[in-house]
């Protein structure tokens, strides 16, 4: 019984409250909370591909590793559009 609550949290803070960040359906506060779990998720994988793409790069996988930086890219990206509202230089 407690995995499936833990789960549904899990479920929750991953998946409902990023939507209702990018929504904005529920008010300022729900909002914002939406915004700062969205952030620490793109954060983590950041590190997660950014780590792991210099690790592909010392081992002279350069494509992997590149392709990896540019994950790490998009989710910058991700998390400016998240918090102002439209991408950079537009």
């Amino acid at each position: 019984m407690r995995g499936w609550l833990i789960l549904t949290g899990g479920a929750v803070l991953v998946v409902i409250l990023p939507l209702i960040a990018l929504t904005g359906y529920f008010g300022d506060l729900a909002k914002l909370i939406g915004q700062v779990v969205l952030s620490i998720v793109f954060i983590i994988a950041i590190i997660g591909t950014g780590l792991f793409g210099y690790i592909c790069i010392r081992a002279q996988a350069r494509k992997w590793g590149a392709g990896l930086f540019i994950v790490a890219i998009l989710c910058v990206l991700a998390i400016y559009y998240v918090w102002a509202g439209h991408l950079p230089f537009l």
